[in-house]
This record gives structure tokens, sequence and C-alpha cells, in this order.
């Protein structure tokens, strides 16, 4: 099932013509950071860093790691791109997969393996996001940002009396981070959500969206 869906997933990049016939650099794949956001776009990390590290674990009959956050972090980095919407569902079906089994090529899918639904107002923090806080020192600028604008979702849904839980995630989450001008960041934030305030800044759609499009015409001028 895991193979099947990086399968689907390489053909729906090679269907938006985001799949590159070029090799990576190999520096590229040095110091890449989260996603490759330092030296790759996100389609090239899926291309030349997920799908072949999916088919190495599979052929070694090896066991994924825990909280794969593949859709979380497409919601951002693909926000505004009205051609996305099936890439980011099926990377959504493969983190399902891949938290839900041990990689492995099981046919049978529990219901249980589905996201619990977040209700308003709730004072439970969903587990993804503790899931986040684990992999939040390794971003930095932008892609901080994206990933900070996430808790800025759950705390518009959640009782506010989760704020100084959550304050004080980020607040650990600071202390992991090596990257001085993140960990400040962080705390920043932390203390931005103790007082009430967001944990992002102001999100600019427009500035985000010519970025993004910037971006893509760099790496895929076809």
């Amino acid at each position: 099932m895991v193979a099947s869906k990086a399968n689907e997933i390489e053909a729906e990049l090679k269907h938006l013509n985001r799949w590159s016939d070029a090799p990576l650099s190999p520096e590229k794949l040095e110091n890449m950071g989260a996603f490759g956001s330092n030296t790759m776009t996100f389609e090239q990390w899926m291309q030349f860093v997920l799908i072949p590290r999916i088919h190495q674990i599979i052929k070694d009959e090896d066991s994924f790691p825990d909280g794969s956050m593949l859709a979380p972090y497409a919601i951002r980095y693909f926000d505004g791109d009205p051609e996305a919407g099936p890439l980011h569902d099926l990377l959504y079906e493969l983190d399902n997969l891949i938290n839900g089994n041990e990689a492995t090529e099981s046919d049978e899918m529990e219901n249980t393996n589905l996201p619990e639904s977040i209700v308003f107002g709730s004072m439970e923090i969903p587990p993804v996001v503790f899931t986040l806080i684990d992999v939040l020192p390794q971003f930095e600028g932008d892609d901080l940002e994206s990933q900070l604008q996430t808790y800025d979702v759950f705390l518009s849904t959640l009782s506010p009396k989760v704020r100084p839980t959550i304050s004080k995630l980020l607040a650990e989450a600071a202390v992991k981070t090596l990257n001085e001008r993140s960990k400040f960041r962080i705390l920043e934030a932390a203390r931005s959500v103790a007082n009430g305030g967001r944990a992002a800044a102001p999100y600019n759609h427009e500035e985000a969206m010519k970025r993004y499009r910037e971006e893509h015409k760099k790496n895929f001028p076809s």
C-alpha cells in the first residue's frame, strides 16, 4: 500500500509537470533541512528524497519513522495552488498509511487510522500538535513561520484554556532548537500565545503566492 501510494505521488508529479528529468546535484542533498526546504523545492524533495527512501525502506523490510507530517507541510507550501489538491490528498493518505501501519504492504487499513476530528472549544489538544512540536526545531525562516501558522489554526478552534499548555510546548521546542534565530522566534511565539496573541505573524496570502509563483517558475520553467 505504501509503495503504491508513492507510485501515485510520482504519477501526479509527472501529470503536473513537476517531475524533473535532470538529476539533482549532490550538494543539494547536504544540509537540505526539513522537507528539503534549504536547498530544493518540495516537489524535488518528494522526487529525489521521499520516494526513493520509501522504496528503500520497503526493500530493506525496515520500519518507517513515526509521525509522518507531509500533508500539514503541503497545506502551507501549496497554499493558493489550484492544481495541487490531488497531490495534497495523496500525501494525506500516505501520512495515514505510515502513521497507521509499521511500514508494511498490508492491504488492510482500520478506521482507527483516520485522524480524530477537532471539536470547537475543546480542551483536549489533538495528538498531531505534539507531533508537530517534535519537528518544529528543524524549521527556519519562512518555513518556521508556516509551521507556527498551523498552531494559530488550532488556537482558533480549541478552548482558550489550552493556551498555557501550547505555550509551554513551544517553549520546550525552543530549547531543542539549535538555530539561534529560530529559537528566539519560537520563544517569541510562546510568549505571544501565553498572552492571548498569535503564534505566527499575520499571514500575507498575496505575498506568499508571489513567492510561490517565482519559485515554481524558476524550478519548473516549462
